[in-house]
């Protein structure tokens, strides 16, 4: 092949990319940009994602199922008394939902390997309403009555854990030693505290002492 003369190799090189402009284009690579429609549909997408999600907490924390362990004794010698089962343990649970709930399938237990070591009856709590479950067995009163759990809770602490009939956690409880006739309450705010005073079946009091005092 013959040389090339100086007038065809700067032809050559004025019709050749640059340097500068080939490293650019291997730089940037493909180009990825979305088209406008697809990028605006994806905006939208999420704002509804958002808003959706935002309106299912308000349902969780509001009007949807809302279940919570509200008050828990687990030391009873006369804050509430019974004619067949005396003076058992007892826990409080409260709907806090404007729904009324059904539980039959729920589960209450102190130990995490077994969910549903107690499965309440078929029994409905109204909206802002409570249920009382005893924390009791071992007679034929206690064995006989649906809403006794057949099992205690030590008075020096353990954990207490609420679950669905579909084993979704809906509350847990870290349960300090409590003295004789002395509640674990929920507070208005959500924290826990210690209720001289227990008030099983009926809203904790503004006197609950804060736990960590």
């Amino acid at each position: 092949m013959d040389p090339l003369t100086a007038e065809e190799f700067e032809e050559v090189q004025e019709d050749a990319p640059s340097f500068e402009e080939e490293f650019k284009g291997r730089r940037r690579g493909p180009d990825l940009r979305l088209p406008l429609g697809l990028l605006i549909t994806l905006l939208l997408m999420g704002g509804v994602g958002y808003f959706l999600w935002q309106y299912m907490q308000t349902e969780a924390s509001s009007g949807g199922a809302t279940l919570i362990i509200n008050e828990i004794c687990t030391a009873n010698h006369a804050s509430l008394t019974s004619e067949k089962l005396g003076t058992p343990d007892w826990v409080e649970l409260y709907n806090g939902s404007k729904k009324a709930l059904n539980l039959k399938g729920y589960g209450l237990t102190d130990n995490p390997k077994q969910s549903y070591k107690y499965t309440l009856p078929d029994v409905t709590v109204a909206p802002g309403g409570y249920l009382i479950v005893y924390f009791t067995g071992g007679s034929e009163e206690a064995d006989a009555d649906p809403l006794c759990t057949g099992f205690g809770l030590s008075r020096y602490g353990e954990s207490l854990l609420l679950v669905d009939a579909n084993y979704n956690l809906l509350d847990s409880v870290e349960v300090p030693a409590l003295e004789a006739d002395v509640s674990y309450a929920r507070r208005a705010d959500g924290s826990w505290g210690y209720a001289v005073i227990p008030t099983p079946g009926e809203a904790n009091g503004e006197d609950v002492i804060p736990a960590w005092k």
